[in-house]
């Protein structure tokens, strides 16, 4: 962004996407065109508002909580290349991480809880398909302030009734 972190402004919505080529640029070629218009449109569908999506070079899972606080995000959605290794396909495999910015009490700085979904990638978990699963995770962590394990104990516990 021009001007870097410092020039960032709160946005006027809690939820934003982040999509960083991590270590692997062809896993979002291969996968964004399918996963984001299901992941934006399911969003909005559910009345979800976003704001329009940040795009990284080099970018590290660790940008999104970076980028949380000065962007007054509740949640960043990451779609990240990872590492390419294995096979062929490996390089194709796209993550979503789930970063909750969960604000304390006090002046302390905010913690964060994640989610992730990964795999993403025509031969493991379609694209189209990890769009509306990103859906359905990010409304349960927006519904119980939760992600990660925190969010998995609290589903857990409802299931058991």
């Amino acid at each position: 962004a021009p001007g870097g972190r410092g020039a960032l402004a709160p946005e006027a919505v809690g939820v934003q996407i982040l999509i960083g080529d991590g270590l692997s640029a062809e896993a979002v070629h291969t996968n964004l065109p399918d996963l984001l218009p299901v992941l934006q449109d399911g969003l909005a569908a559910r009345g979800v508002r976003t704001a329009p999506p940040w795009i990284a070079r080099h970018a590290r899972v660790k940008l999104a909580e970076q980028l949380a606080v000065p962007l007054a995000a509740r949640l960043v959605i990451h779609l990240i290349g990872e590492r390419p290794g294995g096979d062929v396909m490996a390089s194709r495999s796209l993550s979503a991480y789930l970063v909750l910015r969960v604000d304390s009490a006090d002046d302390a700085p905010p913690r964060f809880e994640t989610s992730v979904i990964s795999n993403i990638y025509p031969q493991g978990l379609p694209p189209a398909e990890a769009g509306a699963l990103i859906v359905e995770k990010a409304l349960a962590i927006l519904t119980h302030g939760a992600a990660g394990n925190r969010l998995e104990d609290r589903l857990a516990t409802l299931a058991r009734g």
